[in-house]
């Protein structure tokens, strides 16, 4: 220890203790999380979001307040008005059914949703993305625009594709779907419809797309896949169906691909802008945000398992290759 260094620490052992860091700057509020399907530390989104409201100071069961709807939609109405009644400064909800239960249950009460699912602004949810004007702000994830690269990386992965099935839940609204739809049109590709929710029995479900025609499997956007998303990889694999989601966690579980918004940089910011408004920006003229980083993930050992051999242009262009 340098000679500075050590009369500095007798000085403030001399002063009453051992110095201390600088302290984070203290909360100015509280949260609500609300989640439909799980709020499990090993759920990638709350893990997320839990590891940044530490980093910022909250306290679990002190500064926020996590719940779950265990999927059953019922139940969120009754879980929003819980977390109002312990007087959060302001909601963080994920997905499309949480967000129109906390909209209905205040005006009042700043919302930050997460994947909106259905465009906000047709909706009638927000005035506009720069400034939405109400009670609600958040990140959207512009999923129906995302839908034409799905069914294109689909196409170039597997070029004799016949058919497309499009995993659907119903609740999420028909934008993406309608989106997808098109562009399988466009591309002369058969499509069709698989509504699916959590609890299915994905077997029971994929089976019905055996048979000579070649189909790729495109899961849509729903709050909570990636709990499922093993079992229906696994049931996807075993009728030999290419499956594609938009998390990468899906294509670690044993999809084929994925394509979407880089989680670990997008997630968190729901609990920045959160933090913010509990700091005095107002609700109503924060910007609704939208991902700027998108990664393509191939799983290669899903695609030996489906006997597909990757071309070359696609292994070029994806930002992580599963072995």
């Amino acid at each position: 220890m340098r000679r500075r260094d050590f009369l500095t620490l007798i000085a403030a052992l001399g002063a009453g203790g051992w110095p201390r860091a600088p302290l984070a700057e203290p909360v100015n509020g509280k949260i609500g999380y609300l989640h439909p399907i799980t709020i499990s530390p090993t759920h990638i989104t709350f893990s997320l979001l839990q590891r940044e409201w530490r980093r910022l100071g909250y306290v679990d069961g002190e500064t926020v307040f996590a719940r779950s709807g265990e999927n059953d939609p019922g139940l969120l109405p009754k879980l929003v008005e819980e977390l109002i009644d312990r007087r959060v400064g302001v909601l963080i909800v994920v997905g499309a059914d949480a967000v129109r239960a906390a909209a209905k249950a205040t005006a009042t009460v700043p919302i930050v949703a997460i994947d909106m699912e259905t465009d906000p602004v047709q909706t009638g949810l927000i005035g506009s993305y720069a400034r939405p004007g109400g009670n609600v702000t958040g990140l959207f994830l512009d999923m129906p625009a995302l839908a034409t690269k799905w069914v294109q990386l689909m196409r170039e992965m597997v070029p004799s594709l016949d058919r497309v099935a499009f995993a659907w839940q119903p609740s999420t609204g028909r934008s993406q779907l309608d989106v997808a739809l098109g562009v399988a049109k466009t591309l002369n590709i058969e499509a069709t419809v698989m509504e699916f929710d959590v609890a299915d029995d994905f077997a029971a479900s994929l089976s019905g797309l055996r048979g000579p025609k070649q189909t790729g499997v495109i899961q849509l956007t729903f709050p909570g896949i990636t709990t499922v998303a093993e079992k229906f990889a696994a049931a996807a694999e075993r009728y030999q169906l290419p499956a594609m989601s938009f998390l990468r966690a899906a294509a670690k579980a044993g999809f084929l691909m994925s394509y979407g918004p880089n989680q670990e940089d997008y997630f968190p910011r729901a609990v920045q802008i959160a933090d913010r408004i509990l700091r005095g920006d107002k609700v109503e003229n924060v910007p609704i945000e939208r991902p700027s980083k998108f990664e393509f993930v191939i799983n290669l050992s899903a695609a030996r398992a489906l006997g597909l051999t990757v071309p070359p242009t696609l292994l070029i262009r994806a930002d992580e290759v599963i072995e």
